[in-house]
């Protein structure tokens, strides 16, 4: 006869369950946490959460399927099974219950299957109806997490004292996390496993995730629809933020676009065909677009930097709430920024080689070399170059005034301070979210390298790229250098009239205390040799502001790092009003972070093409490095011939990857991010032109 477990404080049932149209009958042991443990001051006691708690439940690994319900092995063991009714067969925690049992029954007899039922303490509704989803991507415990409920649906409290509690549990649970299979059929080992997996709960959701209203229904119309999922994971977290919020989303792109097939209903309310040609009319034709759909429009929004100032003037047109198109002009034209943000820095805009030549002499002071060469407007690190001397400025400037046509080139003094990536939220003017991450060196910065394969020396040669190379969340820079960038560069986003919304700015910290430098796995940020004495005091370089979330790989990385996803935050700042408190309440619930030690530092990896040549082929990167990539792109197809970079002026990009640390801390950003880029440089390989 099988035996049969006792585990001290846990009940056991008998469930019968639908799995793929047979019954099954399994047996299982739960625990109700009445009170969830205490995470002493690894989470703050306010921002501990008492709107749910936890039931314990697992399978033992022998389905009971030859004994039948009234055998002697079950006799007087509860039962019930489970779904009751016939509608409850479709329901979202029946569905997620099958396949958990499923999987189970796969595994047969090798381990227990093990999972927690988070049941609410309150009446309300879910802020997003993926909330438990998003905010355990990065949980080592948990092999699964599921939500089953969706954000106008009403939660109901659950009643602790009835009879029940895992009939009830079953029916009444907002979501649940299955924890990762352990080796073995040791029950205390998983027993002691789910109890620091209540840690985990408490650590991810210390947050108003459980409203005491819904999110009203709003319409927002999305202008530019975003490339194919097939083409770029760009478009992956708008559409399915859109849809956790419960936003009835309208594009407005070019007639045929992807998201126009009916097969993609799913994905948005509405899709209006509209010219978005970026030319002096494009507002008038977003205001006629958005004049035709089939419900009123309460707000517009839009992600591409080309985009911004059109759609914030359209939405003027139509007043809704936008940034002031004032500023995104001020953005838009880096000039005008820096006039704003560094009027005592000497900065010349000139028009092209002519203009170049007329304006040197004329100059009050000499501009110091190496400059920086770079368009007024323009994005990434289009047509931006390094020059140390005239020749080479009058170079970089005729390269602009050919390949950007109309385009003013900005010449200003090079800062070797390290560059960072600066992300704000602002609601109401007063910055709520900040976070600061290190931006690797450009190829253009660098020394060549000498960790390359010699089988393609071209790969050693230096290079004037400014493109990416790696951005690494969070920065290490010293505290009081981070501080001074939150300040500096909140001040300047609030002086250009900036109140509501996400915000992605570029900045170096000149006379910082940190330098990049090699050291004995690769390039890294350390402690500089230099004195205070030999540099002055840090302070801050802004290289430019972009009125919108950043690229959707960062924005990926930093949900994985601090649990906030930007798509959804600039959304609901789009759709928030001066009265809607509601929205605003929620934009704070998005915005806590995870607790510092459950911050899992991220990598963003960038293979730019540095040289024009034919791609040749992208190698299989190790096991032991991509089981902690969660995402990856490789843009190239053998044969493709890239166009010479340097007199393109672009500078594309071979591949990229995400990795993400899961150790937290210095130890994570060792753990593999260094050497990661060096390898998967070794892996990507195109000839030389």
């Amino acid at each position: 006869m099988a035996a049969q477990y006792t585990i001290p404080g846990y009940l056991r049932h008998v469930l019968e369950v639908d799995v793929d149209a047979k019954k099954v009958l399994l047996e299982c042991y739960w625990k109700l946490n009445e009170h969830l443990p205490s995470t002493g001051e690894l989470v703050p006691k306010a921002d501990q959460d008492a709107s749910f708690t936890t039931l314990n439940l697992f399978f033992t690994p022998s389905p009971i399927f030859s004994h039948g319900k009234d055998s002697d092995r079950v006799k007087d063991v509860p039962y019930f099974a489970f779904p009751e009714t016939l509608e409850d067969t479709h329901s979202k925690v029946s569905l997620f219950l099958q396949d958990v049992i499923r999987k189970h029954i796969a595994l047969y007899g090798s381990s227990i299957t093990a999972l927690k039922l988070l049941l609410p303490k309150v009446n309300g509704y879910v802020c997003r109806d993926d909330i438990v989803q998003r905010r355990f991507l990065t949980c080592d415990l948990a092999e699964k997490a599921a939500d089953f409920t969706t954000v106008r649906q009403q939660i109901r409290a659950f009643d602790f004292k009835e009879e029940n509690i895992l009939r009830r549990a079953l029916c009444g649970a907002v979501g649940a996390v299955v924890l990762k299979r352990l080796p073995g059929i040791n029950q205390s080992l998983v027993a002691s496993a789910l109890d620091l997996l209540d840690h985990e709960i408490l650590f991810r959701l210390s947050l108003n995730w459980i409203l005491d209203a819904p999110l009203p229904r709003k319409r927002l119309a999305m202008v530019e629809g975003r490339p194919s999922p097939a083409i770029s994971a760009a478009s992956m977290g708008i559409y399915r933020a859109a849809s956790a919020l419960g936003i009835d989303l309208v594009v407005l792109d070019h007639d045929g676009h992807w998201v126009q097939d009916p097969a993609m209903e799913s994905l948005r309310a509405e899709f209006i065909a509209c010219d978005i040609t970026i030319d002096e009319g494009l507002p008038d034709r977003i205001v006629r677009a958005v004049s035709k759909s089939k419900e009123p429009i309460d707000a517009i929004i839009t992600f591409p930097d080309a985009y911004l100032l059109s759609t914030a003037r359209a939405a003027e047109k139509l007043g809704l709430h936008t940034n002031p198109p004032v500023a995104l002009e001020m953005c838009r034209d880096k000039k005008k920024t820096r006039e704003i943000a560094s009027a005592d820095v000497q900065v010349l805009s000139v028009t092209g080689v002519a203009d170049l030549k007329q304006q040197l002499p004329l100059l009050v002071g000499s501009m110091e070399y190496p400059l920086i060469v770079k368009p007024t407007m323009g994005c990434s690190s289009e047509g931006v170059s390094k020059v140390i001397c005239e020749t080479e400025l009058i170079d970089a400037v005729s390269r602009n005034e050919e390949q950007f046509p109309g385009v003013n080139s900005l010449i200003e003094p090079y800062v070797s301070g390290p560059e960072v990536d600066a992300n704000f939220v602002l609601l109401d003017g007063k910055l709520i979210w900040s976070e600061i991450n290190d931006d690797f060196p450009s190829s253009a910065e660098m020394q060549p390298q000498n960790d390359i394969p010699d089988e393609d020396p071209a790969s050693k040669s230096s290079s004037k790229s400014f493109a990416e190379s790696s951005t690494i969340i969070p920065s290490i820079l010293p505290e009081n250098e981070i501080a001074i960038l939150k300040a500096s560069l909140a001040e300047t986003l609030v002086k250009l009239g900036f109140r509501n919304g996400v915000y992605h700015l570029e900045a170096r910290v000149k006379d910082s205390k940190s330098n990049y430098a090699m050291t004995t796995t690769g390039i890294e940020l350390v402690e500089s040799l230099q004195s205070s004495n030999e540099t002055g005091e840090p302070s801050v370089f802004l290289i430019e502001i972009n009125a919108r979330v950043p690229g959707h790989q960062e924005t990926f990385a930093v949900e994985y790092t601090y649990g906030i996803d930007y798509f959804a935050v600039s959304m609901l700042m789009a759709l928030s009003s001066d009265k809607d408190s509601g929205a605003k309440s929620v934009i704070h619930t998005l915005t806590q972070p995870y607790p510092a030690h459950v911050q899992y530092p991220t990598n963003i990896v960038f293979i730019p093409a540095e040289r024009g040549g034919t791609f040749l082929y992208a190698k299989p990167l190790p096991e032991e490095l991509m089981r902690h990539v969660v995402q990856y792109t490789v843009f190239m197809q053998k044969g493709e011939v890239i166009k010479d970079p340097e007199k393109e002026g672009k500078w594309p990009f071979v591949a990229y990857f995400l990795v993400v640390g899961s150790l937290t801390g210095q130890e994570g950003r060792e753990q593999h991010f260094v050497p990661f880029r060096s390898v998967a440089l070794r892996r990507l390989r195109h000839t030389v032109g």
